[in-house]
């Protein structure tokens, strides 16, 4: 989801030795916007390099997981002037997986979205969250829960085919020369986001790093995350870089 929250405890970890920025996407949460509109990648793409502008920096290293990795993919095609470095962990980009594995998983979301449509994010959710692969099955904070139960109509509305249908621009990314790494959750076994991830390290020839845990390993596991962070930053030069 959209929301800062699920950053939160992990980037209190990392906080003091960088500068960490964690944002509501626009309208999700606190952040304001026009919900009767689709939201598109290159929009979400345009506000996070906005919000580079509005801190003054020319440059940072960047985290996205899931829709965040596809934003991170996003302005690595069109601003990549802007990062320094680049941890796509799990892009759902699913239209990159070869067939028959990829008509499966598309015709999967197409259905969610469907039911979404005719009955309500209540219906759509439970498959929805199946099929990240194991992640908890476990309530949020109240604060946090009662922000993502409010932007779910949105979500599954609004942006949630804009992530499915997502097509990284490859050659433009690899002529763009960006630095970045794929990461995969050990726990993530064989979800669809996996073998997307594998698929995206082919077609971009970049490398491959283990993360820890799951999808949501951020969220579920600050410490093991904020470790990993420091830990791929560090073999690739960017330790301590406030």
């Amino acid at each position: 989801m959209g929301d800062a929250g699920f950053y939160s405890s992990a980037a209190d970890k990392l906080a003091s030795e960088f500068t960490v920025v964690c944002y509501d996407r626009r309208c999700n949460s606190r952040s304001s916007g026009d919900r009767t509109n689709d939201m598109t990648v290159a929009q979400q793409a345009r506000d996070a390099y906005a919000i580079f502008q509005a801190m003054g920096t020319d440059k940072a290293i960047v985290f996205g997981s899931s829709g965040g990795a596809i934003i991170g993919l996003e302005l690595a095609s069109t601003r990549p002037e802007v990062i320094d470095f680049l941890i796509a962990h799990e892009p759902g980009v699913i239209d990159l997986i070869a067939e028959p594995e990829g008509d499966k998983w598309s015709s999967f979301h197409r259905d969610i979205f469907t039911k979404s449509q005719h009955e309500g994010w209540q219906a759509a959710l439970p498959a929805f969250m199946a099929s990240l692969v194991n992640v908890p099955n476990a309530p949020y904070p109240p604060d946090l829960n009662a922000r993502v139960e409010d932007v779910l109509e949105f979500f599954f509305k609004h942006e949630y085919m804009q992530f499915i249908h997502y097509i990284p621009d490859i050659e433009r990314i690899r002529n763009n020369n960006v630095n970045m790494v794929v990461a995969i959750g050990k726990d993530s076994d064989g979800a669809y986001y996996v073998h997307a991830s594998h698929a995206l390290v082919s077609k971009l020839g970049c490398e491959k790093v283990e993360f820890p845990g799951h999808h949501d390993v951020s969220f579920w596991m600050p410490e093991e995350f904020a470790n990993v962070i420091r830990l791929t930053l560090d073999q690739h030069g960017y330790k301590q870089r406030n």
